[in-house]
């Protein structure tokens, strides 16, 4: 395992590389969670490099301008990142978040990408699913869950921006993305001082700019070929799975039985069966 800060435009990106073979490069979800959490996937590195990076604003990476904080400033970045390591055609795993801006991506720049694997993608761009997925996470919540995350709501730790209070919030937001809560405690997420005190305006601002991208039609203009994953007790409407398979051209499939929206903690096993032989075969190996 290496790590290593590469200059793509005004900040560092800081990256960890695990394995060797062919590249995958490793986009982690929403904005702040940096790339920690995604560490599961080393496993893979039997079969390829792992370039996990700590997106802009996310874990050891800053924030820097925030006008670039927009998922065409994201899609820049990891375009300067894919120039910066040399790869000529790019080999991408987002989840969730992630897995959006690997999709898009794809579609704004179809001649520098080899394959794509979408991991539990979210959120669905559609308001009537998005809304669907917000009363089904409602519903996996406990009255206890909800004093709990008020608790934090109201400590000092989250007025001040806390980066370990942070922490405690959002994989309290996150319980209904797990089947077993006791997983919880195992997950790591990278909020640092770094970037603790405009994580949420960040956030906000991020998912602000899907609309300007025209996000369905960009999905059609996908060339390379594609796999979704969906898990089975993913609170996000397996619909918006299907959706992705029927807008992006040549698409697969992968429905995993009984499977969370983290899948790659808590549905490893069954995840690499899923995964790997697809990307043996369809993961092209870059000219460098």
């Amino acid at each position: 395992m290496t790590t290593a800060t590469i200059p793509v435009d005004d900040i560092q990106v800081h990256c960890t590389v695990v394995g060797e073979g062919t590249p995958l490069i490793v986009l982690h979800g929403a904005i702040g969670l940096g790339s920690t959490y995604m560490r599961p996937l080393d496993r893979w590195a039997s079969d390829f490099q792992l370039v996990y990076y700590d997106q802009r604003g996310s874990g050891q990476t800053p924030l820097g301008d925030l006008a670039k904080v927009t998922f065409a400033g994201a899609i820049d970045d990891l375009d300067e990142l894919r120039t910066a390591l040399g790869i000529d055609r790019v080999n991408l795993v987002g989840h969730s978040a992630g897995a959006i801006l690997a999709a898009l991506y794809a579609g704004k720049r179809p001649g520098t990408t080899s394959s794509i694997v979408l991991l539990n993608p979210a959120p669905p761009l559609d308001p009537r699913l998005q809304m669907r997925q917000g009363m089904e996470m409602a519903s996996r919540r406990t009255p206890a869950d909800d004093a709990a995350k008020q608790e934090i709501e109201a400590s000092p730790g989250f007025q001040a921006r806390d980066p370990e209070t942070l922490q405690r919030h959002a994989l309290n937001t996150f319980i209904p993305f797990f089947r077993d809560r006791a997983t919880i405690e195992t997950v790591t997420l990278d909020f640092t001082g770094l970037i603790a005190g405009s994580v949420q305006a960040a956030g906000e601002r991020m998912f602000g700019s899907l609309g300007a991208l025209d996000p369905m039609s960009t999905l059609a203009a996908i060339e390379c070929p594609t796999l979704v994953v969906h898990s089975e007790l993913d609170p996000v409407p397996v619909e918006w799975a299907h959706a992705l398979v029927d807008a992006i051209p040549g698409a697969d499939y992968a429905l995993l039985e009984g499977g969370s929206h983290f899948a790659h903690v808590e549905d490893a096993d069954q995840l690499c069966d899923a995964v790997l032989p697809w990307l043996n075969k369809n993961a092209a190996r870059p000219r460098r």
